[in-house]
């Protein structure tokens, strides 16, 4: 079984989709084939609040790769704290196969880091 979850792949899946900044009004964008949506909820009390961000990827392919996968993101904060508490991040997959993916992450995030590294070329 493949694992995904993990913080780096899903440093990764955030790296390639390329979110729009959190000040941004935009809640969904296309990237690479896949249609991405970001959800946010935010609370502030008297002595705590907290940020907790649903963010859904959605790939259309045929039929037999098609996936949809949530990356849940989840911020505290408390008033009297010396040190900002430490967010969480988790992945789930909610339909199709963890390595349909992993795949398409890996394809765009390659293509992605080639084109960072070639020379901006003027002709």
């Amino acid at each position: 079984m493949v694992r995904i979850g993990n913080a780096r792949t899903i440093a990764d899946i955030e790296f390639v989709i390329d979110a729009p900044s959190l000040g941004s009004d935009k809640t969904s964008w296309l990237a690479h084939g896949v249609e991405c949506s970001r959800d946010r909820h935010r609370f502030s009390g008297q002595s705590y609040s907290f940020a907790f961000e649903v963010l859904h990827l959605r790939h259309s392919g045929s039929a037999r790769n098609r996936w949809h996968v949530v990356i849940i993101s989840e911020l505290w904060r408390f008033h009297e704290a010396k040190v900002e508490a430490r967010g969480t991040k988790s992945l789930k997959v909610i339909k199709g196969k963890a390595t349909d993916v992993l795949t398409w992450m890996r394809r765009h995030r390659d293509a992605k880091l080639e084109n960072a590294t070639l020379p901006n070329s003027t002709v």
